[in-house]
């Protein structure tokens, strides 16, 4: 009887057993687990027909989860999973594609379940929740790091790249918990205040082109001032009220004088396009107009981007930033929203461009004497010497051997030298007619750019300050000395003016280092809409517009008429 009761006992437990291993073998978990094991790194993965975008954040998320699943549950849906198709049709605003993050088949799986009573398959489950979570994870990287590899580029930008400092699955996890996936989205946005601006604009671009009359075709011309005729002038003065710059009555298209009230908002569009504001129709000028609202959000998309780009470490106390496009230094302090310090600069010609980068700025040099770099002794210094050897002492250039010994420019014979054998190196002296002017700002970097003063103040009223060899050159830098140096009591601004007039080198070390960032954003929006639209003069939105999508998705992504 014993052996009966003991052979029913083990025949019940394994049954059990099977019972168990057998379920197990059909769970959520061990599909999850079996879709996993099928991944091959050699190539692209795909689960059905969609391809697998975080393949390896999805692998390590749900192995250290035990391959628990968390947007299904007992044959259903997250209630959460309406919020995160919200947050990826949204994501249109940050200048990306929707459709590139599992959109229709998560959408179709949203409408089938809630049409349908039936509960889903443990297999069906574990595909979707690896589509939710790989879409989750592929839209947070992408706001969080760029869409864009920016090293692929040739656009020039060498930032330091940003560190993950963020868990996007325990972000997924906790929004999952708190029922708030739309909201946490928000939470890889760059911290920069300008971010949001400029997503609101990109709405606000796309539903005003929707109520679009306008073809936008490029429009070129002669130069056109108050007084003349020209059959371009109905069409300039209708975009010109488009973009709320014209105030007068008149859109006939037989009014062709170019008037007063023309001229007046001409110039207020010259203004907010950072050109000259002359109030004469040039190259320039016709370039800006020929852009609609289609091309505008394109060019957003493109300065969002680089915005996700920009590691947070540039945030501190206070940072100087450079927007290269923009031709400005800003001196700022929490997060960008107090403005220390502000001025007009000049940058790099396009052959000489401005890199993108950043720094540290680690000292000021007051009344700095200038050693010319070797590319200019050669293209530059040697050709006007052999023309006029009276050009370096004009200008007070020294000539030195690399013993330190000064050279007589007559003692040269300059018929015989060649840019290239010109043997020795050439400084110029302290002073007012310096060509770093009285004061340069130094933060040490292998493309030795800094920022410094100018003797050339005339070309500060230019709009398009494009002139330097790649340097920054400031229109007060005294005031920008004043600013840094303001806790420091030894400097007052009377020793700093001193300083800057004394004829002789002074070096002020900084007590704090202070992170410099040269940006290039041809487009931003500021906190009350403001539209502010550069010139793209080193010709680079363009290589990021292609790399984040076509012509015939874009148009399709903001449903415009113009590209």
């Amino acid at each position: 009887m014993k052996s009966l009761l003991l052979f029913l006992f083990i025949a019940l437990f394994s049954w059990q057993s099977y019972a168990q291993d057998s379920q197990e073998e059909n769970s959520v978990p061990a599909e999850l687990r079996r879709i996993l094991e099928s991944f091959d790194a050699s190539q692209t993965i795909q689960i059905g027909e969609q391809d697998v975008l975080e393949p390896q954040r999805i692998v390590d998320f749900y192995t250290q989860g035990d391959f628990v699943p968390v947007w299904t549950e007992q044959g259903k849906l997250h209630p959460a999973a309406k919020e995160v198709l919200e947050a990826i049709e949204d994501s249109k605003w940050d200048g990306l594609i929707p459709q590139e993050y599992h959109l229709e088949v998560m959408t179709k799986a949203v409408e089938l379940i809630h049409s349908s009573e039936k509960e889903l398959t443990a297999l069906h489950q574990a595909y979707l929740d690896i589509i939710f979570t790989d879409a989750y994870f592929a839209l947070a990287s992408d706001l969080y790091f760029g869409k864009v590899s920016q090293e692929a580029l040739k656009t020039g930008w060498r930032i330091q790249t940003k560190e993950e400092k963020i868990d996007i699955g325990e972000v997924m996890k906790e929004a999952l918990e708190t029922g708030d996936v739309k909201s946490s989205i928000q939470k890889f946005w760059p911290r920069y205040q300008v971010y949001r601006n400029m997503r609101n604009t990109i709405k606000d671009l796309s539903a005003k082109a929707d109520i679009d009359s306008l073809s936008w075709k490029s429009v070129s011309g002669k130069l056109l001032k108050v007084g003349d005729q020209n059959k371009l002038i109905p069409e300039i003065r209708q975009r010109l009220a488009y973009w709320g710059d014209y105030s007068g009555t008149d859109l006939s298209p037989e009014m062709l004088t170019y008037d007063s009230t023309l001229r007046e908002a001409v110039i207020r569009f010259q203004a907010r396009n950072g050109l000259d504001a002359d109030g004469v129709m040039g190259k320039d000028t016709y370039e800006a107009l020929s852009e609609g609202p289609g091309k505008l959000v394109k060019k957003a998309a493109a300065n969002l981007e680089r915005l996700r780009w920009l590691p947070d470490t540039v945030i501190q106390d206070r940072f100087v930033m450079v927007n290269i496009a923009n031709f400005h230094l800003d001196f700022l302090r929490d997060n960008g929203m107090d403005t220390l310090y502000s001025s007009r600069v000049i940058v790099g010609k396009e052959y000489h461009s401005t890199p993108v980068f950043n720094g540290e700025m680690a000292y000021l040099v007051l009344s700095p004497t200038w050693t010319v770099p070797s590319s200019i002794i050669r293209n530059e210094m040697v050709p006007k010497a052999k023309k006029d050897p009276s050009y370096l002492s004009r200008n007070h250039l020294n000539i030195l051997t690399y013993q330190g010994k000064a050279v007589s420019a007559e003692s040269i014979d300059w018929a015989t030298v060649t840019p290239k054998t010109f043997p020795y190196m050439i400084r110029q002296s302290p002073g007012v007619f310096n060509s770093l002017g009285q004061i340069k700002f130094i933060f040490p970097n292998q493309y030795h750019v800094y920022i410094h003063d100018t003797p050339a103040k005339s070309l500060f009223d230019k709009g398009v300050r494009a002139f330097s060899h790649g340097c920054i050159r400031l229109e007060n830098p005294q005031g920008l000395a004043e600013k840094i140096l303001e806790n420091d009591s030894k400097w007052t601004p009377e020793k700093i003016h001193a300083g800057m007039n004394a004829g002789k080198e002074t070096t002020v070390m900084l007590k704090e280092k202070i992170p410099v960032v040269l940006i290039y954003l041809t487009f931003w929006t500021d906190s009350v809409g403001n539209m502010y639209n550069r010139k793209d003069i080193y010709e680079r939105d363009k290589e990021i517009e292609m790399a984040m999508f076509s012509d015939e998705v874009f148009l399709q992504n903001y449903k415009l008429k113009d590209k």
